[in-house]
């Protein structure tokens, strides 16, 4: 496909184009604040954006080479992109209020694992900023949070104030931009191609916007992943471990690690799980009680998982067929060797298809995988997990907190005609080749015969 206009410009100038008409997308929805409240402008607007954002993407795919220049302007845009919605307070999700009051009840000298915002409403002040403790996500459960995220909660409070919290999500997701183009470099993958993350609408509206704790996560997996690039397996496994301890998701490629680690990955890992957890021991078996009533509870957004539900009509057993299945698919990932950054990518999609709950900012853990592994079901997935936050205009109005089927379904089957597509010409591929590659067959039959 040819992009008309922007092809006769050089790299750097077709860039700055698309870049100016990201940018003119986030300044409108800067206006729009609070966006909870003009959610349907924002999404007009933030889909909008993800057009351009697809336009660029495929432009620079589409170059085998993209010169020094390009980079410069595809980096400079995303700090750009990022400055422009930081100073937005979080209008779309509450999580981000719910990080600040775990933050500051460690300072407080209480454990997050042991008490929740129900149990200690009225033991802090209220402030005008902030929703009140017993209206914060969860209020009725201890935190569901790894421990490395509760102790960089724990630092970032006692810088005092909201933007503290900001930038400590911006700071993690700008590192993971870099982690990027480091990685894009050694695989000698045109750099720019750091685009594909760096100017992604979801990405740059989660993090900079609402200020989510996955980019914290997000950059240890990477790291975890440049490392073993780098055939540095204890490393990696700590940095695996750190990921995990962040945010769950990450456990998922543990066998891929640690198979490649040896007989090192396993104890590494383990040893700096030991260490994030020794911190909150005080909870004993109670550290993981948040998370399993959070996976026990909440059901948001599903896809996949709503069709095992159906079949099965038991939480437990669909559920349980889920996670097999990414198990499954980890083991064949560690026992095929499998490239870990492959590996990595095609766990997470399994994660976000099979999961019982998929927000919007679950999207961004696949984000800087398309980096390299450019699917187009999975980056159109980026737009229209946006569709999800219509859920938002029943419950700003009367506290309902339901899904459109329809929506539900727009959102989706693009995105698995896309995958299923994508699959099958691959699949055709394959079978060309290998056939290609067999060697001839002989005819039988008189005309096999050599002369006389």
């Amino acid at each position: 496909m040819k992009v008309p206009f922007l092809d006769r410009l050089p790299q750097p100038l077709a860039l700055a184009v698309l870049a100016g008409l990201l940018q003119a997308a986030f300044l409108l929805l800067r206006r729009l604040n609070p966006l909870d409240e003009n959610l349907i402008g924002a999404l007009v607007i933030a889909l909008a954006a993800s057009v351009v954002y697809f336009v660029a993407a495929w432009l620079v795919c589409s170059w085998r080479k993209t010169t020094p220049a390009s980079l410069v302007v595809v980096l400079l845009a995303a700090v750009v992109f990022r400055a422009t919605l930081f100073p937005l307070p979080p209008t779309l999700s509450d999580d981000f209020y719910r990080y600040v009051w775990e933050g500051e009840i460690q300072l407080a000298g209480q454990n997050p694992y042991l008490v929740t915002p129900d149990s200690l409403a009225g033991d802090l002040p209220e402030l005008p900023d902030r929703p009140e403790p017993q209206d914060l996500p969860g209020a009725a459960f201890p935190t569901a949070y790894g421990p490395l995220t509760e102790l960089l909660f724990r630092l970032t409070a006692r810088l005092d104030g909201l933007a503290g919290f900001k930038l400590l999500s911006v700071a993690f997701d700008l590192a993971t931009l870099l982690l990027v183009v480091g990685l894009l470099s050694v695989r000698r993958e045109p750099p720019a191609r750091a685009l594909l993350y760096g100017w992604c609408p979801l990405v740059v509206v989660e993090f900079a916007a609402s200020g989510h704790n996955d980019s914290i996560a997000l950059f240890f997996f990477l790291l975890a992943n440049a490392l073993i690039i780098r055939e540095r397996p204890v490393m990696s496994n700590l940095a695996l471990a750190a990921a995990a301890l962040s945010k769950w998701f990450a456990a998922v490629a543990a066998p891929v690690f640690w198979w490649r680690g040896r007989w090192w990955g396993l104890p590494a890992f383990l040893a700096a799980a030991g260490a994030l957890l020794l911190p909150y021991r005080e909870a004993g078996w109670g550290l993981g009680s948040g998370f399993f009533a959070y996976a026990e509870k909440w059901r948001n957004n599903e896809s996949l998982y709503a069709l095992l539900l159906a079949a099965t009509k038991q939480e437990t057993i669909a559920a349980g067929v889920g996670l097999g299945v990414v198990a499954g698919l980890a083991v064949y990932c560690a026992v095929k060797r499998m490239e870990p950054l492959r590996a990595s990518y095609l766990l997470v999609g399994a994660v976000l298809l099979l999961s019982p709950s998929v927000f919007p900012w679950y999207v961004t853990w696949l984000v800087p995988f398309l980096c390299f592994f450019p699917n187009p079901g999975f980056l159109l997935f980026t737009a229209t997990v946006l569709l999800s936050y219509h859920a938002l205009i029943g419950y700003t109005a009367g506290g309902r907190w339901e899904y459109q089927p329809w929506l539900v379904w727009l959102e989706y089957f693009p995105v698995y005609a896309l995958l299923v597509w994508g699959g099958w010409k691959r699949a055709r591929a394959t079978a060309g080749r290998a056939q290609s590659s067999s060697p001839p067959r002989l005819r039988s039959g008189p005309a096999a015969r050599p002369d006389s």
